[in-house]
């Protein structure tokens, strides 16, 4: 999914300050496109991605998505557009604790369609990424990468065309960030646009492009070398 930002600011109101969070970016993402975008804590990455998946609107500029002007949308278009479009991984993989695996992959889909169906779909994904025997696990009885992957299923359900990723492997060890990784390749060999954010800097081999955001400003740098997987 082709994506286009321009001059975009973002800016939150404190009752002391106003903190300067995205600063004047631009940049283009091809369809098919995996941009890895480092930066410390508090960079504004998080944020960065919200704007993208239509969470947040930018103070300024404007963001273009698959030929969709978010300024432009109604909220209910930007929320049908996410829906149907964008599949999100979030930092602290957002599983509920009362709910088994197949369960967590398959909630947001429930309110729009046939169980059976989307179960079936649940149960491919949870293979693609490794958890078949996992299905009826709770979530306290998998490894923080595991809850990872549970966590790629479910962005997957919808069939996205873009993938937005916030730290997927910032709390996991060597092993499962390599897992990880791997699911990501094989998911952006499919065709699927990968927005990935990281502190990490090396997982920037592992993309097409690589930006680094700091204090609000998105610079290209040069693709690191691969040091492991």
């Amino acid at each position: 999914m082709h994506m286009e930002l321009r001059n975009i600011h973002k800016t939150y109101e404190t009752n002391v300050d106003s903190i300067h969070v995205l600063r004047d970016i631009s940049c283009t993402v091809e369809n098919g496109e995996w941009l890895t975008i480092t930066g410390p804590s508090g960079s504004g990455k998080t944020t960065f991605l919200r704007c993208l998946s239509a969470i947040e609107l930018v103070d300024e500029g404007t963001v273009t998505v698959g030929g969709m002007s978010y300024e432009s949308a109604s909220d209910d278009e930007r929320r049908r557009f996410r829906r149907e479009n964008i599949g999100y991984i979030f930092q602290d993989f957002q599983l509920f604790d009362q709910f088994d695996v197949l369960t967590n992959v398959i909630i947001p889909q429930l309110p729009d369609h046939n169980r059976s169906e989307i179960e079936k779909r649940a149960k491919e994904l949870l293979n693609l990424v490794g958890l078949t025997e996992r299905l009826h696990h709770m979530p306290t009885q998998l490894s923080g990468g595991e809850k990872q992957r549970v966590a790629i299923a479910r962005a997957l359900m919808n069939n996205p065309q873009m993938l937005l990723c916030d730290e997927p492997t910032g709390s996991l060890d060597i092993e499962n960030r390599d897992q990880i990784i791997q699911a990501l390749q094989e998911i952006h060999a499919q065709g699927v646009t990968i927005i990935l954010v990281t502190h990490d800097p090396e997982l920037g081999a592992y993309g097409d492009t690589m930006y680094e955001l700091r204090a609000g400003h998105l610079t290209k740098k040069e693709m690191p070398e691969r040091k492991y997987g």
